[in-house]
């Protein structure tokens, strides 16, 4: 039986619990078992998660400005997950859950492809208030992918996330920026869904799912749980 880990923890303002209560319902109708944790000191230990075939990030990084960090990782816990994923373990997640934990772990951004950066008209430095929502649209780029297939190019009013992402990353969703709130942005292009190799493992994200509800839209729902699948070893 496919197995998989979730580590569900960090700054409660963004709700982990919650995300982590719907992915383990998610994995567990697709036939998974599900282990939860709720510090990251099992990773300290890769030989211990030996068996895990897919691990999901849930961890929620507070900015400074208005919270202090919760959950750190420790160089030998990055190292642990490392470990695992070039052994074979797939990872795969979603939003800042997954690209804008662990921020001071570069290797971390390394392994999964990306780091988020801005939420235009938000910034990363200030509380997150609902009017940092825009309309905008997912351009499907690659449509004969088995993750995005049949799946047609939509729109979501949510956060747009502006990430650094690695050129290797095979692209599979993208956006496009106005320029309605920053003028020099205007037509940047920027991937929303990608998929990517670490050694022998499988690397899954989507930058979508800044709400429960928008994990809840039919094409981002069955695009993370594809994604999840494809990841997953084996």
């Amino acid at each position: 039986m496919t197995k998989a880990a979730l580590f569900v923890g960090g700054w409660e303002g963004h709700k982990p619990t919650t995300f982590g209560d719907w992915c383990k319902d998610l994995l567990q109708a697709e036939g998974f078992t599900v282990d939860v944790y709720e510090t990251l000191e099992t990773l300290a230990n890769p030989e211990a998660m030996a068996d895990v075939d897919l691990i999901v990030p849930i961890w929620s990084s507070a900015r400074s400005s208005h919270q202090p960090e919760f959950g750190n990782m420790t160089k030998q816990q990055e190292d642990g997950l490392l470990k695992l994923i070039a052994a074979g373990c797939g990872i795969g997640g979603w939003h800042g859950h997954m690209g804008d934990a662990f921020r001071d772990r570069p290797t971390y951004h390394f392994l999964i492809g990306g780091q988020f950066v801005a939420h235009p008209p938000g910034w990363p430095d200030n509380p997150v208030p609902s009017d940092d929502f825009v309309d905008y649209d997912v351009t499907i780029t690659k449509q004969d992918d088995p993750i995005v297939e049949g799946i047609e190019s939509f729109r979501l009013l949510s956060e747009q996330y502006y990430m650094l992402v690695d050129p290797s990353n095979e692209v599979l969703a993208t956006t496009t920026f106005s320029g309605e709130h920053l003028w020099w942005i205007e037509g940047t292009v920027i991937p929303v869904v990608w998929k990517r190799n670490w050694d022998q493992g499988r690397v899954f994200y989507c930058s979508i799912g800044h709400t429960l509800d928008d994990l809840k839209v039919p094409q981002v729902a069955e695009i993370v749980r594809r994604g999840l699948i494809w990841a997953s070893r084996g």
